[in-house]
């Protein structure tokens, strides 16, 4: 008996470790994702920008008019990874998901923002800003 469960937990850990290295591009282990966040707001306008996670704070970052700060993560399994960012201009104050896994990892690998004052935008598509307090 010992050795048919020394044989089957061979036999899944065999099955777990092939699935995970399937060509079909899904994985148990996601794809490095890569994040750019970019000031297109209206004018000669600063923008400041401090971007976090749960594990990581990636400090303050002051962009001039269409500069642009990036950053490289791989994601937790389960589906657990996000970032969020705080943008600041004159008079303003947002905050906003620039990658939250349930709704990114299919989504973009090369999540490009462009901060408008209207809301964040990747290609073309535009969102709304976060609730003033981040939960």
């Amino acid at each position: 008996m010992a050795s048919f469960i020394g044989y089957a937990t061979l036999l899944m850990l065999l099955l777990f470790f092939t699935s995970t290295m399937c060509t079909c591009g899904k994985s148990f282990f996601p794809k490095r994702k890569h994040v750019r966040v970019k000031n297109e707001l209206v004018g000669d306008v600063t923008l400041t920008v401090h971007c976090k996670s749960g594990d990581d704070d990636l400090g303050v970052k002051v962009l001039a008019p269409h500069a642009a700060f990036e950053f490289s993560f791989r994601p937790k399994p389960f589906f657990t990874t996000r970032f969020y960012c705080s943008f600041e201009w004159p008079g303003t104050f947002h905050y906003f998901d620039v990658y939250i896994d349930k709704r990114d990892r299919e989504r973009c690998r090369l999540c490009y923002w462009d901060i408008l004052p209207i809301g964040p935008c990747m290609y073309g598509k535009c969102f709304g800003w976060n609730p003033s307090e981040i939960a």
